[in-house]
């Protein structure tokens, strides 16, 4: 099972406002084989998990077309060697250096539709951070978006996994009440194991309160909210009246 994409948002720039992403929704829409060349230097063998990503998603429910489902699955793989599509995406979104996104694009514009096309889940989420505390960084009132795609689950006791964010050590375990989260489950390489809820990128929230479950544990409470501008432009224009 994976693990990063739940527990690094220790990695999140929040003390800072980055430069708002726009440029890749001019893109087209093109297959997954070529939203991945210019980036495919960048990783091992890639068109071989864009392969393994297509013959899986074939034939895609909620209205995604293959290649968007295909999009959703690459990036919830973890590679056999070198860093995983997730791992070196949300490090770029996080950049304050916004000219190294370029390359991707291509992929965001697809990737993106196709979370775009999943309907929005109120719910609460969970996802947490290994080996820091982070409640100083979060503290009561503070507003912040996140760049990264955030990968929460709806059930608590995924975290408690070793390989997720575990039972012992130093750990934040973020409580989301989000209004936009996508169920992936049925675009995913590991199905509905992980119960995944991605939020999108350039999400913005706001810390609710704090509580300290254990010695080693803090809990940090989050409301999504409705941000004062668009941090990452849509992939498309809404069509009028829908």
């Amino acid at each position: 099972m994976s693990s990063c994409r739940y527990t690094d948002g220790q990695d999140e720039p929040v003390d800072k406002l980055l430069i708002p992403i726009k440029g890749y929704q001019d893109q087209p829409l093109l297959p997954l084989e070529d939203t991945v060349r210019p980036i495919a230097h960048l990783f091992i063998d890639i068109q071989d998990y864009v392969y393994t990503a297509k013959q899986n998603c074939k034939t895609p429910t909620d209205g995604l077309t293959p290649d968007e489902s295909a999009a959703i699955y690459l990036y919830t793989m973890e590679f056999d060697s070198g860093l995983s599509i997730y791992h070196v995406l949300n490090e770029s979104l996080r950049s304050e250096k916004r000219e190294i996104l370029k390359p991707w694009f291509r992929y965001l514009k697809l990737f993106l539709t196709g979370l775009h096309k999943l309907s929005p889940q109120p719910q609460t989420v969970f996802r947490g951070v290994k080996g820091v505390d982070l409640s100083t960084k979060y503290c009561t009132g503070v507003k912040f978006t996140w760049w990264g795609v955030s990968s929460c689950t709806t059930t608590v006791d995924v975290l408690n996994e070793e390989h997720f964010l575990g039972q012992l050590g130093t750990r934040t375990l973020f409580s989301i009440d989000c209004l936009n989260g996508k169920s992936i489950k049925s675009h995913s390489f590991f199905g509905d194991k992980e119960q995944e809820i991605i939020l999108m990128p350039g999400s913005y929230f706001e810390v609710c309160g704090q509580l300290k479950l254990s010695s080693d544990l803090h809990m940090i409470q989050l409301k999504e909210r409705k941000p004062p501008i668009d941090f990452v432009k849509p992939p498309f224009e809404k069509i009028s009246g829908n």
